[in-house]
């Protein structure tokens, strides 16, 4: 097989990989994108059936940070730009069995109003004074890197941790509040917390322009899949080399060589924009240190179930964004998007559709059971919360086997010394989700970074 040669070679066709070579092709340089799979996108994927917008990946991006937003509008989907609606933002959580609306002011899961939280049924009293109370009580110690568990349960206490802290912030990353570093996943609840009191610093974060307290979500007419499309589009077909999996990366004669069971590609540069585990193999033997930090960063393993039924089927008003299932309530069920609630357009006139998630580090079996038994699962847990009556319309499982990257304790170090690793290897370049990222809009700016500095050394 013959031997291409280009600028610069990117691995990896998700948002990451399309984002760098956006940035590669714009300044003009030649390049090929390699993906192991048969399709773009990676984590995002959107279909359509019976009139519904399946998202089986993300479905939002968050507005405040400006990324995602900045390339849709400079890939022409400006006009495409829908947001969530903040009159129906309401979050419901799972108590004894039975869905309690988690009070209005809270953000990340830190009271920033008292009425409400003094009214809500979701706590205990003793736990609405312990958070009431948090703006007076003496700063807990804290680590140079804690963990959500320890930060979040240190301020606010172990029931606001259990209720919301952990199906909340755990929730959103598949992980485990215990391990999973407040640092690396949420740094600006992190930063307001640095002083004495969270709540005040919630605060004052919910009120300054542009942060992410005030800031909702947004997506587009047709979902996160047009993001995609359009990337794709505004590349040469050239560039475009799907079911082309990297076997390897080495050097050869001071260029880099990446091996493809179609053949070999001779680049001066190379950006891997794969989850740090699929990366690590790659690189083994060109960068053995680089390899064991990527090969060290775990990743969990997670299911979607999306259902469509008949809005008068479902008996629950679903005025919200959707619900969450603290752990020890007992269901495998972890949260529920209201998708046709929480965006426009998601599903036909007279129908809901509904968004189940299962898996992550606390139910690690979770894709040893198929798609029949899953969607069963979800939809036994979720009939009784949502009065649901009827026979679903729509019913579709996506399995994401080791997707969701668990940023632990440390793992902000281990990033630095891998960036110490990486800057002996000429030409190697690394980004994606699991590394400095965690949202598609810090992905893409991850991938912007990667990229520039690829054509930096292309161009020499």
């Amino acid at each position: 097989m013959a031997r291409r040669t280009v600028d610069v070679a990117v691995v990896g066709g998700g948002i990451a990989g399309l984002a760098a070579a956006r940035v590669l092709h714009e300044r003009g340089l030649d390049l090929v994108v390699l993906e192991a799979a048969a399709r773009w996108g990676g984590a995002i994927r959107t279909e359509r059936e019976a009139g519904f917008l399946l998202e089986g990946g993300p479905d939002t991006v968050l507005a405040s940070k400006t990324d995602a937003v900045d390339l849709c509008r400079a890939l022409g989907l400006g006009n495409r730009i829908v947001p969530t609606d903040p009159a129906r933002s309401a979050v419901f959580v799972m108590r004894r069995g039975h869905l309690q609306r988690m009070p209005e002011g809270m953000v990340l899961g830190v009271p920033t109003r008292i009425g409400p939280l003094l009214r809500s049924r979701l706590f205990g009293w003793r736990a609405k004074l312990r958070m009431a109370l948090e703006p007076w009580l003496p700063a807990p110690p804290s680590a140079a890197d804690d963990s959500i568990a320890a930060f979040f349960g240190a301020r606010l206490g172990r029931e606001a941790l259990r209720a919301v802290g952990e199906p909340l912030l755990a929730g959103i990353h598949a992980g485990d509040a215990a391990r999973l570093s407040i640092r690396a996943t949420f740094p600006r609840l992190h930063q307001a917390g640095s002083g004495r009191s969270l709540v005040r610093g919630m605060r004052a974060a919910r009120k300054a322009p542009g942060d992410a307290g005030s800031a909702g979500f947004v997506s587009l007419v047709g979902g996160l899949g047009e993001l995609v499309d359009a990337l794709v589009a505004g590349l040469p077909d050239s560039a475009l080399l799907a079911g082309a999996p990297a076997l390897g990366v080495r050097r050869e004669a001071g260029a880099l060589v990446v091996e493809t069971g179609t053949g070999p590609v001779e680049a001066r540069a190379v950006v891997l924009a794969l989850p740090p585990p699929r990366a690590a193999p790659l690189v083994a033997g060109l960068a053995p240190d680089v390899a064991g930090i990527l090969a060290g960063v775990r990743f969990a393993s997670t299911a979607t179930v999306l259902f469509g039924y008949r809005r008068a089927e479902v008996a629950h008003p679903l005025d919200g964004y959707g619900l969450l299932v603290p752990r020890d309530e007992g269901l495998r069920t972890t949260a529920v998007t209201f998708s046709s609630t929480k965006l426009p357009g998601r599903a036909p006139e007279g129908h809901v559709l509904l968004r189940g998630f299962m898996g992550g580090v606390n139910d690690p079996g979770v894709l040893d059971q198929d798609d029949e038994c899953l969607a069963g699962t979800v939809e036994r847990e979720i009939r009784p919360l949502l009065g649901i009556s009827g026979e679903a319309v729509v019913r579709r499982v996506y399995r994401w086997p080791g997707a969701t990257p668990q940023l632990e304790v440390g793992h902000l170090d281990q990033v630095a010394a891998l960036d110490a690793h990486l800057a002996r290897v000429p030409g190697l370049f690394l980004t994606g989700a699991g590394l400095r990222a965690v949202g598609i809009p810090d992905v893409v700016a991850d991938a912007t970074r990667a990229a520039s500095a690829a054509a930096l050394v292309a161009r020499r």
